[in-house]
């Protein structure tokens, strides 16, 4: 399986887990190029459909395409997890250069690298 970093892809993340992102969702691979090719899991930011969710730091608007992302989303950088290649199950699209350059910022600002 050949991934890209700013690929979103569905992806089962398993059972229901308190505080987390599970099920069937659409995910941002987000692990750079280099270290995918090289392991058996990647780490991904997930997406969810809660627009509210925009409002928090560490998020980043992705929106609906007719490529198969069927609604406006939000990836959730501070929800950033390894998961198995495996769990990938088909890619949907590419992330536009304006959505990867918020990802980026919604993942500095949950690892504390940016004050949001």
């Amino acid at each position: 399986m050949k991934l890209k970093r700013g690929e979103v892809w569905w992806a089962d993340l398993g059972p229901y887990r308190s505080q987390e992102q599970t099920g069937r969702r659409p995910v941002v691979v987000w692990q750079s190029d280099t270290p995918t090719r090289a392991l058996r899991s990647v780490l991904v930011v997930p997406l969810t459909t809660n627009l509210d969710r925009a409002n928090l730091a560490g998020t980043a608007v992705i929106a609906a395409s007719d490529e198969g992302l069927p609604e406006e989303s939000v990836a959730l950088a501070f929800q950033l997890r390894a998961i198995p290649k495996l769990a990938l199950q088909s890619k949907i699209r590419n992330l536009s250069e304006d959505e990867l350059a918020e990802l980026e910022l919604a993942t500095d600002e949950a690892l504390g690298r940016v004050e949001p």
